[in-house]
């Protein structure tokens, strides 16, 4: 019998919930609901504790001996390829949190090249126990913040409360380096939306259908919208769409800066429309024949990554907006937003969980705006492209960097998606994932970023009946 059947069978017994059962052994209920789908295996420690939960549930009618036994023997068999596994997982987690090879080969004692060459799956080292249990020692006491934390729950599949415990943090870290299961369906969901609109979407058709501003309702010239600060969330929507208007009408061709940390979508709570206005007023830069940098938060959740994403994947499909990440991980209670272009700045500033307490600040005062297009450039000085987008013009170059790839002997896979015909999605391991649509306008997007790169190679596309 499998674990998840004797767990299920336990709880029967018991009279209770899993939600019950995880708090009597000292477990998250995440961590219990997924060794019940068998998306994940327990350690031996998390058996003990699970086995010591049920006993006492039990009131003395189960011996906690006897049900650890029993749960031992239903445990599914470990990964079988637990060691290129652990490679592959090392340099997940030293990408996410952002440690170079140098600092955890010190760590090891380990020559730098070989450790890449073990991150890279070049190696597999015999034995990987003094590696996994240094790393997860290493990692434990030197990546303590807020972030840090959420960031390794999130690889590892448990609650961020669960690392509040260095111990268990350890325990959690060390069980996944080692070969825990992947969940190959997360973010699944994500992923095929966004595959969706790229098989979908045509770009040129979009922007021909775009005014390149709204209609004046007389012959009067169209004013400027108003200069302000505000507060609440409701008011910072109307200045950011006033920002957008400003620069489209203005006679500046300049570059435009677009960057925030805050959490996305809370717009749409209060106008569902929102991300439509906003979208028009992008596409209007793009237009008028305006360059957009987009810097995008990556210290963030995946799923809200993902969502953030499949916002600006049609307008990136154009192949005028550049899209860049900060490698700094933001640390700071702080949030921030700065929109800036050579006739508009857009300012905001509010503290984590208090965003719709912010202020915001809509600006055309010229020492004001050279203050902003200075921390704009130093901003994107301190940023590094997200993804490498090419447009139909473009095949050339893009073939040409395949070709570069090719030669260094980085060999890539291809994605099966029967749910597209219209789409390939090629990835070379750790490395980057490429997602061509085929038909014109073809457009291929390389895709850099480890995070985005590894839930790319996990995504597992739904089949479609024929």
């Amino acid at each position: 019998m499998e674990l998840g059947s004797v767990i299920g069978d336990y709880l029967k017994q018991l009279g209770c919930t899993a939600k019950s059962l995880a708090e009597a052994s000292g477990v998250s209920a995440i961590q219990l609901s997924r060794w019940r789908s068998g998306s994940r295996r327990p350690s031996a420690e998390m058996l003990s504790r699970l086995s010591d939960g049920i006993a006492r549930l039990s009131e003395g009618e189960l011996e906690r001996d006897s049900v650890l036994e029993t749960l031992t023997a239903a445990l599914p068999a470990p990964h079988k390829t637990q060691q290129v596994g652990m490679g592959r997982r090392l340099d997940l987690l030293l990408n996410t949190l952002k440690i170079r090879t140098s600092e955890i080969a010190r760590v090891l004692n380990f020559d730098p090249s070989y450790l890449s060459r073990i991150r890279s799956g070049k190696r597999s080292p015999s034995n990987i126990a003094p590696i996994t249990e240094r790393v997860s020692s290493f990692i434990v006491r030197r990546c303590i913040s807020v972030n840090e934390r959420a960031a390794v729950a999130e690889l590892v599949g448990v609650d961020v409360d669960v690392l509040a415990d260095s111990e268990r943090y350890e325990a959690e870290l060390l069980e996944w380096l080692r070969g825990g299961v992947f969940d190959r369906t997360d973010h699944s969901a994500n992923f095929y939306s966004i595959l969706q609109t790229v098989n979908d979407f045509d770009p040129n058709e979009y922007l021909n259908a775009i005014p390149a501003e709204d209609a004046p309702e007389s012959d009067a010239p169209a004013e400027m919208p108003k200069a302000r600060t505000v507060t609440g969330l409701k008011d910072m929507m109307e200045c950011e769409l006033d920002f957008f208007r400003a620069t489209a009408m203005s006679d500046s061709g300049d570059s435009v800066l677009m960057y925030t940390d805050m959490p996305p979508l809370a717009e749409r709570t209060i106008d569902p429309e929102y991300p439509k206005k906003w979208m028009m007023g992008v596409a209007r830069l793009i237009k008028k024949g305006m360059r957009v940098y987009a810097i995008h938060s990556v210290d963030r959740p995946l799923e809200e990554l993902l969502l953030g994403l499949e916002v600006f994947i049609p307008i990136h499909m154009t192949g005028r907006i550049m899209p860049y990440y900060l490698r700094e991980s933001n640390n700071s209670p702080f949030l921030h937003q700065l929109e800036v272009s050579g006739t508009a700045a857009l300012s905001g500033e509010a503290i984590t969980g208090h965003r719709a307490e912010g202020i915001y600040h809509l600006t055309y005062e010229p020492e004001e705006l050279r203050y902003y297009q200075k921390r704009a450039k130093a901003l994107l000085e301190k940023a590094e492209p997200l993804i490498d987008i090419y447009t139909e013009e473009q095949q050339g170059e893009f073939h040409r960097f395949r070709d570069a790839e090719i030669a260094q002997g980085f060999v890539d896979r291809i994605v099966e998606l029967p749910a597209f015909r219209n789409i390939t999605v090629h990835v070379c391991h750790d490395r980057w994932a490429v997602v061509v649509k085929e038909r014109a306008p073809r457009v291929a997007f390389v895709i850099r970023h480890p995070k985005l790169v590894d839930a790319i190679e996990r995504f597992a596309a739904p089949l479609v009946d024929e």
